[in-house]
């Protein structure tokens, strides 16, 4: 039986890392969406000029701020991970047929497969799903090898059932 291992920090980088393939994943309208809401400066900006001032005026002020929601996310998300016990730390996992094992400082957990709901693999890393908004993060660099990655990653499409 094979037995791979992996170390995470539980981090600011990790934390926008897996927000950013959490919402590709599940929100991938919000990601195109997002760039179109700068056209709004423009429009602002001729409506200001030729058309209704007002109007003119809420599309510039409201495109760069809709345009700015992933970074008010991600700023939530951090911001309420701060007060996690495991913030700042090393996870150790270890993955097998089984089971997946989290460890750190006064923590461990192990998990069987069955437990995670879903799961989305890129080539930057691995989201493992407990529920629809809740997941765990293993980026690429936090497993030894790319072979090791790439294992993982084929035992996370065939031991998830992605409902």
């Amino acid at each position: 039986m094979s037995e791979y291992h992996a170390t995470s920090q539980f981090d600011v980088k990790t934390l926008k890392l897996g927000s950013a393939m959490h919402m590709r994943y599940r929100h991938p309208v919000f990601v195109v969406i997002r760039y179109f809401y700068l056209i709004l400066v423009p429009i602002g900006i001729f409506l200001l000029i030729y058309g209704d001032r007002l109007f003119g005026f809420l599309c510039i002020m409201i495109g760069p701020i809709l345009f700015m929601r992933k970074v008010f996310w991600q700023y939530r998300l951090i911001h309420g991970a701060k007060s996690s016990p495991q913030a700042g730390q090393e996870l150790d996992w270890i993955i097998t047929e089984k089971r997946i094992r989290q460890e750190s400082k006064g923590h461990e957990k192990n998990y069987q497969w069955r437990d995670f709901d879903d799961r989305y693999l890129s080539p930057k890393g691995i989201l493992l799903y407990l529920q629809r908004d809740q997941y765990f993060i293993l980026p690429r660099s936090a497993f030894s090898s790319q072979g090791d990655f790439e294992a993982v990653s084929k035992l996370c499409e065939t031991k998830i059932d992605t409902k």
